[in-house]
């Protein structure tokens, strides 16, 4: 275990962990490098650049904008009469 004072410095491998694969071994720099193959999605998404800036529609949005406004519009008038009367 490392003391307190001691600052990691990567690429150091402590006796209790050591590198166990190349793989491993090359992923111990302060950024982590993984292959394409990993990330790139099996099918190449085709939208355009207007699909792309349009945000996501749909679940009903407006109305519980709508209903949770006017919900906290009734919380108020309720605690404004129990404070005035």
């Amino acid at each position: 275990m490392m003391s307190q004072k001691a600052a990691y410095q990567p690429g150091q491998h402590t006796a209790e962990n050591p590198a166990s694969s190349s793989e491993e071994a090359e992923n111990t720099e302060d950024t982590l490098r993984v292959a394409n193959e990993e990330t790139a999605a099996p099918v190449p998404e085709t939208k355009t650049t207007e699909e792309v800036r349009q945000g996501h529609t749909g679940d009903h949005v407006r109305y519980i904008l709508m209903y949770s406004t006017v919900g906290i519009l009734i919380v108020f008038a309720i605690l404004l009469a129990l404070y005035l009367f």
